[in-house]
């Protein structure tokens, strides 16, 4: 009688969460972005704020992110796929250091690691997520190969099977001089994911963007485009996704100062039109500033920047942030949300969103 009790419990549970997402899909989806924000002031205290915010109606919200470990030693936000959130939260647990979290349903997955695999965690390694007939997570972390050389190894997580997988074969055409490190946020367009990264050793530090295509499984390094000119120095860099002559491509926001401390933005897009010859065009200059501004994201073709007290591109202000104690060195990273009712299954709900409501701007 009690099993078949459960039986029928979980049958509801079910047909209620297929209701409420029929119902949700038919509303008209809001359009929202994450906005991840560090930074640290002169006595380097560290701060760490996530805000959802809505751009139609300039609604902002701050969001706390689930506490899956003991650990108060951060977090990373990885990306944003189809209504959840990729983390890393850095903890010396390895079995809950990589988790999934549903802002909308505040459900939490944590992804489970191998127990012969070493903590890998950014900016160590490499990880994105994505989507594809399935949620996937992906990760690679260089190691020495020769006493000249390094290699890539790769892993792959289906969030269906709950297993990781090692890719075989993606770094072929990859020569790497030093240790792999992320320095930046990640950007997925098509089937194909793009990191800001560095290749170090005692002689050498050089940053590239490293892609990975999900299709073929095969990750290459693309090399930054060239600024020429001798009277700025680049400070600040940023992927972003922009769409190209009708088409979405990955782009590259670079923020340069000049002998003056004044700045300009410049936005580069990596084409490919010419028998499958990649090369970078820049498409805007934005600038001169005169003081602070630091690249955020696009969001439909728009270049938002960010001073310490809000975010807005070149017409308009897009939401101001809480006062805090922010002083000249922080970042931002944009992410696409949307709300969905996308269950996790054997996921934890935990309610730890802040219930004061939106701040109207």
């Amino acid at each position: 009688m009690k099993t078949f009790l459960n039986r029928l419990k979980s049958f509801i549970q079910k047909v209620v969460e297929a209701l409420k997402h029929f119902l949700f899909s038919t509303k008209t989806k809001k359009t929202l972005l994450i906005l991840d924000r560090f930074h640290f002031n002169t006595n380097n205290v560290c701060g760490h704020h996530l805000f959802l915010l809505d751009i139609k109606t300039k609604h902002l919200k701050e969001l706390h992110i689930p506490r899956v470990t003991n650990s108060d030693m951060g977090y990373k936000i990885i990306a944003s796929c189809n209504g959840l959130l990729c983390i890393a939260h850095y903890s010396l647990d390895q079995y809950s250091t990589l988790f999934l979290w549903n802002p909308t349903t505040k459900q939490t997955k944590r992804i489970i690691e191998q127990q012969r695999q070493p903590l890998l965690l950014p900016p160590n390694c490499l990880i994105g997520f994505y989507e594809s007939d399935g949620f996937y997570i992906v990760r690679f972390h260089s190691f020495e190969n020769t006493k000249t050389s390094y290699a890539i190894r790769g892993e792959k997580y289906s969030l269906s099977k709950g297993v990781w997988r090692e890719i075989k074969g993606c770094d072929q055409n990859l020569i790497l001089k030093g240790d792999l490190f992320w320095t930046e946020n990640t950007v997925t367009v098509t089937e194909t994911l793009f990191w800001v990264a560095m290749e170090v050793n005692e002689k050498v530090s050089h940053e590239m963007i490293i892609s990975f295509n999900s299709f073929n499984n095969v990750i290459s390094k693309i090399e930054m485009p060239n600024n020429s000119s001798k009277d700025y120095v680049e400070v600040y860099k940023k992927l972003a996704v922009y769409n190209y002559k009708g088409s979405s491509s990955v782009a590259l926001m670079t923020c340069s100062e000049s002998k003056n401390m004044e700045q300009c933005l410049d936005l580069w897009v990596l084409c490919d039109e010419y028998e499958d010859i990649e090369y970078w065009i820049k498409v805007h200059t934005i600038g001169m500033f005169s003081r602070l501004q630091r690249p955020v994201g696009v969001w439909k073709n728009e270049i938002f920047m960010a001073t310490n007290r809000k975010i807005h591109s070149v017409g308009r202000v897009v939401a101001f942030l809480p006062e805090d104690d922010i002083d000249a060195e922080f970042s931002y990273n944009s992410l696409d949300y949307e709300e969905r009712f996308f269950p996790l299954n054997d996921a934890v709900e935990i309610d730890l969103i802040g219930s004061e409501g939106f701040l109207l701007i």
